[in-house]
C-alpha cells in the first residue's frame, strides 16, 4: 500500500502550484522534452518511453514492462497533466523503480530530476527555488528523503535540460 501518496500530491500543491513547472504544455513537446532528458549525460534511469494516456484518463502513470516485452518503463501522460512538474514526478517514479511508491526514495529521485530539468546553469536562482520549494513541502508534510542509487545530479550544465 502507499500510505505517502495523498501527502506527496498535497505537497507537489504547494510546492509548485502557480509555477512555470505547472505550465500546460503539447504532448509532442512535452515527449521530446523528455526524451532528450533521458538521453542525457547525466539520466541514469532505464529506458523510458512516453506516450500519450487514454483521452479519458484523470492522471499520469508509470509502468514497467516485463522482461519479454523489454523490460522499458512506460509513462503515460494524461491531457490534463501535460507539465514538467507531472513529467518530473513520473520520471522519478522511473529513476527510483516502482517498488518504493511514493516513498523515502521516490522523493529523493523526485528531487534530483526537478534540480536536474531546471539546471540552466548554477547562478539561476529559479532551480534552487524548485528544488527547494519542493523540499520543505516534503518537510511540511512530514516526508522525509532517504537514499540513492544513481550519482547525484551535476551541479550546472551548458545546455538548458529544462522541461
Amino acid at each position: 500500500m502507499d500510505v505517502d501518496r495523498a501527502a506527496v500530491y498535497a505537497a507537489e500543491l504547494a510546492a509548485f502550484e502557480g509555477t512555470d513547472l505547472e505550465d500546460v504544455i503539447d504532448f509532442s513537446r512535452l515527449r521530446e522534452r523528455m526524451r532528450s532528458f533521458t538521453a542525457g549525460e547525466w539520466w541514469p534511469g532505464p529506458d523510458v518511453e512516453v506516450i500519450a494516456a487514454r483521452t479519458d484518463a484523470a492522471s499520469s502513470s508509470t509502468r514497467c514492462a516485463t522482461v519479454e516485452e523489454g523490460g522499458r518503463m512506460t509513462i503515460r501522460l494524461a491531457a490534463v497533466q501535460m507539465t514538467s512538474a507531472t513529467a518530473a514526478h513520473e520520471l522519478a517514479h522511473a529513476l527510483a523503480g516502482l517498488d518504493d511508491g511514493h516513498g523515502p526514495l521516490f522523493r529523493s529521485a523526485y528531487l534530483d530530476v526537478v534540480a536536474v530539468i531546471t539546471n540552466i546553469d548554477s547562478t539561476d536562482r529559479r532551480r534552487e527555488l524548485h528544488v527547494d520549494q519542493l523540499a520543505m513541502a516534503f518537510a511540511q508534510f512530514g516526508l522525509r528523503s532517504g537514499g540513492r542509487r544513481w550519482p547525484p545530479p551535476p551541479a550546472s550544465t551548458t545546455a538548458a535540460l529544462a522541461l
